[in-house]
């Protein structure tokens, strides 16, 4: 009993019992003689009851006097339906009205239709031990135990269902073990045969029982399995599906034909609704398998009419506006034509470069200006980058033109997320070259980011190309605070500064970073900075 005892050591609430009068009437039936069995129909006054007011109803009574005495009305209705009768009395004392996705009603309809269902079977099968019945109607009953435990965990099963997994794969997940094993240790409490709690414990593991199993039991379950897919053709969204298992199994396992499986489906109703009348579960009342074929056969041949006449009305529309049509194809060809133009003025006029989506040339330009001017009126230091990447050409050269809009593709991304969303990032018209403007950042900042970015393309051009060729980073940081207000800041020369500073780098080779801090007007007319 493991696994239950680890779910009620995890539930707040208490293992719903079976109501006394069910556990006498299993008792009676598994383990006690028929006439015991009569005797506790006849001595419960509720079960007494219900056989009378059946054997009154007109279906069975017909012309006859009222019924008063139970063995009167047990002789009437005979064995096998006091037997369903008796068993189905049991769901009145469990079922329950819920205000969520959880149907008892339902769950008992189908527990019903699997009780009858075993009664019809054992018409057709050379073996049908009298206890099977019981299991059929109860192998599910585990369902009830995990909901009663934890309501909201099996709301979260029946969601798993929706989306396609089936119940005990569901409930595997949810709760880590299935309704299966959880009932059959339930019932183990109540020291009912062994043979009963093995056919609970393991119906739906027909593929895969455990070697240990005894041969009666494996047949058993079998038979159980054979049910749950007869009762599923009434009960299942996928009714089809279930029929055509069905059939297979009938004929693998029980060597029965088609005819005699679409009989067995037909008769079920004829046993279920009424019950289903008497215990208050009309809403679930069945209609027999080959009416309800037919009715979707007859849907069928209608949507298929519906659908042709729709054909028919669309292609009149479509020859009562082909002439509209090429009215609006005409229009669409002359749109596309002004799409086109304004496209082209679009890409003219656009910020981005369109191999990287970072900022072109122009923008960036534009932003220095508009940049230094802001540091200037705000007295804010600025600082401004220029890379190059050493003998980008090699890479076209040995790569081909695709590689290397590759990699700047790839430059482009990692450089942008490992700057601030207000530094300014821009792709230059020269290949191998790239700025930053950082806003409110010192010289010193600068350096930490040239570092940064130097180390960011080694990385990439050694996984790319397991070569690192120099790089270089030229810096100019500009200090308004230390210059004339009077005096504008003057992009051409921070542009001839950053550029010289690359040429010096790759000149001497003995460093990548060059900085320069502006803190002072520049003359430049002589080229003499350096």
């Amino acid at each position: 009993m493991g696994e239950l005892d680890r779910l009620l050591k995890l539930s707040s609430r208490n293992l719903v019992p079976l109501p006394k009068v069910g556990k006498d009437i299993l008792e009676t039936l598994l383990l006690k003689s028929d006439r015991e069995f009569t005797e506790l129909i006849t001595n419960n006054k509720e079960i007494s009851s219900l056989i009378i007011s059946v054997a009154n109803h007109p279906r069975y009574r017909k012309d006859n006097p009222p019924v008063q005495d139970v063995r009167l009305a047990l002789l009437i209705l005979g064995e096998d339906l006091v037997k369903i009768l008796v068993l189905s009395f049991i769901s009145t004392k469990l079922c329950k009205v819920t205000f969520n996705e959880f149907n008892f009603h339902y769950f008992w309809a189908r527990a019903i239709a699997n009780l009858c269902f075993s009664f019809i079977c054992a018409s057709y099968l050379e073996t049908f031990p009298p206890h099977l019945p019981i299991s059929s109607y109860l192998m599910d009953f585990g369902i009830i135990i995990l909901y009663s435990l934890f309501p909201e965990g099996y709301l979260k099963v029946l969601k798993l269902k929706n989306l396609g997994l089936s119940t005990y794969q569901a409930e595997r997940e949810v709760f880590g073990v299935d309704h299966a094993v959880i009932g059959g240790e339930y019932f183990e409490t109540y020291n009912f045969p062994r043979r009963f709690i093995l056919n609970i414990q393991h119906h739906h593991q027909i593929p895969d029982l455990p070697e240990d199993i005894p041969p009666q039991v494996f047949e058993d379950i079998k038979i159980l399995n054979f049910i749950d897919l007869g009762v599923g053709c009434y009960f299942s969204t996928e009714k089809e599906i279930k029929f055509k298992e069905f059939k297979t199994i009938a004929k693998l396992y029980f060597n029965l034909e088609e005819p005699q499986v679409e009989s067995m489906l037909d008769t079920l109703p004829q046993y279920t609704n009424p019950l289903y009348e008497f215990l208050n579960y009309q809403n679930y009342s069945l209609t027999p398998y080959s009416q309800s074929v037919k009715t979707h056969e007859e849907k069928l041949k209608e949507t298929l009419k519906t659908l042709e006449e729709k054909k028919e009305k669309e292609e009149t529309l479509i020859e009562l506006y082909k002439n509209e049509l090429i009215k609006v194809i005409r229009e669409k060809e002359a749109l596309i034509e002004e799409i086109e133009v304004l496209k082209k003025k679009l890409k003219e006029s656009s910020i981005l470069d369109p191999l990287t989506g970072l900022y072109n040339e122009d923008y960036f330009l534009k932003r220095l200006k508009e940049e230094l001017l802001r540091a200037k009126r705000y007295k804010r230091i600025l600082s401004i980058l220029l890379m190059e990447i050493n003998n980008f050409s090699q890479i076209v050269e040995l790569y081909g033109l695709e590689e290397e809009e590759k990699l700047l593709y790839l430059l482009a991304q990692e450089l942008r997320k490992n700057l601030r969303r207000v530094d300014i990032l821009a792709k230059l018209s020269k290949p191998e070259h790239f700025a930053i403007i950082l806003p409110e950042t010192s010289l010193s900042g600068a350096i930490v980011v040239a570092r940064r970015i130097l180390k960011i393309i080694e990385n990439i051009l050694y996984k790319q190309y397991k070569k690192t060729p120099s790089s270089y980073v030229s810096i100019v940081s500009y200090d308004p605070s230390k210059i004339d207000p009077k005096i504008e800041p003057k992009i051409e020369s921070i542009l001839i500064i950053l550029k010289n500073g690359l040429e010096l780098l790759k000149l001497r080779r003995q460093k990548r970073i060059l900085p320069v801090l502006i803190d002072k007007d520049l003359d430049l007319s002589k080229n003499n900075f350096f």
